[in-house]
């Protein structure tokens, strides 16, 4: 992927801009390093069809426009599309932390915010259905299991805590950490399941005894962000506590800039790489894992070969990633841009912009199948149409 491309941004307000003629809103263009250079695009009836008509200046392509949608062209040659929200939910009073969305017919999602508050609700209507309470401060992470009505959740406190997303019970409890606990990963159907922390332990837990079974990585120093994948190499586990970690790799950021890959099953380290910033946070797109760094660059670790590429268009920390199909993944900075780019190389100049915070960051973000949802510090979670994004990719 080049970095050479610009990146373009837009009035958070846009979509409603365009529903009217004699209207102007700004956009945005910035090379990293350098200045911004603003413009701004203007609205007005077309009079054989009396249809809206959008105006740019000569440094902007229009291409095409919908009620949640405005494709241009810069003259660099990137194609960004803005994508609106379909719907923001305001479930919390303070900054969103966290959140997750089940794929399940139940529809459910979990955030959690600065308030210490951790709720599950409805992601069709924004409906609270329960409060979950127990962690003594506030929740850093939180997922769903396959089922979509088993939730876990990390936090400050130390803990990892399993709940019923139907009931609030929440029957188990995993205790070990001594700081925060900042990331999680799941393992397979959720026997077992990983939790990295402040305390530099990569820890695999027995979820149905709520024991440690062991630390996969320590002394490193702080964990921020963890991710799993498989690996050809596998071995057998003799265990029958510890389920489906026979071919795993986990993958940690750490606030040092250092990435670790570790094999769970083995409990070695199979690979360690230097970032120069802190590592926020980590995914896995087909053979390539992803950091996302404070200095804002996107680091991607090819796992094979070991080779290791970056991609810097934005000075802005990473702070959040989530995969997405067909070698996409959306990528949400401490700017509040929120980036759709895609690994493949015939799509190298193509961006879509999830828009609509106002400068706020992106704190998380998750995907379900059908909806990408954004965690906002404006205190806003906002859903997306993924029909409004791969449609770019094609």
């Amino acid at each position: 992927m080049s970095a050479k491309f610009p990146v373009i941004t837009i009035q958070c307000d846009w979509n409603e801009v365009i529903k009217l003629p004699k209207c102007k809103a700004w956009i945005s263009c910035k090379y990293l390093n350098q200045n911004s250079v603003h413009d701004e695009f203007r609205t007005s009836l077309n009079n054989s069809d009396g249809k809206i008509k959008i105006e740019f200046s000569d440094n902007y392509q229009y291409i095409s426009h919908g009620n949640l949608s405005l494709v241009i062209k810069h003259i660099s040659g990137l194609k960004t599309a803005f994508v609106a929200p379909t719907k923001a939910y305001k479930v919390h009073e303070k900054g969103v932390i966290t959140v997750s969305a089940s794929g399940t017919e139940n529809a459910l999602a979990i955030s959690a915010c600065d308030g210490d508050q951790l709720l599950v609700w409805d992601s069709r209507t924004g409906e609270v259905m329960q409060d979950l309470k127990g962690h003594g401060g506030p929740a850093y992470k939180s997922k769903f299991f396959n089922s979509g009505v088993v939730v876990i959740s990390a936090g400050a406190d130390g803990s990892c805590r399993i709940w019923s997303a139907e009931t609030g019970v929440n029957p188990v409890t995993l205790i070990g950490h001594t700081l925060a606990v900042c990331d999680i990963a799941i393992v397979e159907v959720g026997r077992n399941v990983i939790s990295v922390s402040k305390d530099g332990t990569a820890k695999l837990w027995d979820v149905g005894q709520a024991a440690c079974l062991a630390n996969i990585v320590e002394g490193h120093g702080e964990i921020n962000c963890c991710t799993l994948t498989t690996t050809t190499d596998e071995v057998p586990v003799e265990n029958e506590r510890e389920v489906g970690t026979s071919n795993k790799l986990l993958i940690i950021g750490c606030e040092s800039g250092l990435v670790v890959g570790a094999h769970v099953a083995k409990r070695e380290e199979v690979f360690r790489k230097q970032m120069d910033s802190a590592c926020n946070a980590c995914i896995v797109v087909g053979q390539n894992a992803i950091i996302g760094c404070s200095s804002g660059k996107i680091m991607l670790l090819n796992l094979q070969n070991g080779e290791l590429g970056e991609l810097h268009e934005s000075a802005s920390p990473v702070l959040s990633m989530v995969t997405l199909p067909n070698q996409m993944f959306a990528v949400g900075r401490q700017d509040g841009t929120c980036t759709v780019m895609s690994l493949h190389e015939a799509h190298g100049a193509t961006r879509v912009q999830l828009t609509g915070s106002d400068c706020d960051g992106i704190r998380d973000l998750a995907f379900n199948g059908k909806w990408i949802f954004a965690a906002c510090r404006d205190c806003n979670v906002r859903k997306y149409d993924f029909n409004q994004v791969i449609v770019h990719f094609k």
